[in-house]
C-alpha cells in the first residue's frame, strides 16, 4: 500500500512540473538537452521603458493608487466639486438663514418638542 501511495504521488508530482504552452521553457524529448526556450510562447513581451512611461503618467493623472489596487487604469477618477461661490457669499448666506430659519420648502425649525413645521402655518 505504501509503494503504491509513493507511485501515485511521484506521478502527480511529475505531472505537475511538466511543462505548459504558457511558460517559455518546456522540458525537452531528449534527456540530454534538458530544458528547451522556445520564444514564440513568450507572447506579448512588454517593454522596461513602455511600463515606466505608464507608472509615470498613472502618477501624473492620480490614478496610480487604483492601478495598484487592482482597477482597470480606464476605472473613473472622481474629480472635486468646483467651488462657485466665494467665502464672504456663503457667510452672507450663513447669516440670512440665522435671521430668517425658513428652508426652500418653508419648513422652520422651531426646536424642542415642536421640531420642524411649515411657517405659513405659524401665527
Amino acid at each position: 500500500m505504501k509503494v503504491r501511495t509513493v507511485l501515485i504521488i511521484a506521478s502527480l508530482a511529475a505531472a505537475t512540473t511538466s511543462s505548459f504552452a504558457s511558460s517559455a521553457y518546456h522540458a525537452s524529448s531528449v534527456q540530454e538537452e534538458g530544458s528547451v526556450f522556445k520564444p514564440d510562447h513568450l507572447g506579448n513581451m512588454v517593454r522596461r521603458e513602455s511600463v515606466q512611461s505608464a507608472v509615470l503618467a498613472a502618477q501624473k493623472d492620480g490614478s496610480l493608487p487604483w492601478i495598484g489596487r487592482g482597477y482597470p487604469a480606464s476605472y473613473p477618477l472622481v474629480k472635486g466639486p468646483t467651488l462657485t461661490k466665494t467665502r464672504d457669499q456663503v457667510l452672507q448666506e450663513l447669516q440670512a438663514a440665522k435671521r430668517a430659519p425658513v428652508t426652500a420648502d418653508g419648513m422652520r425649525d422651531m426646536g424642542g418638542e415642536a421640531g420642524w413645521v411649515n411657517a405659513t402655518q405659524l401665527p
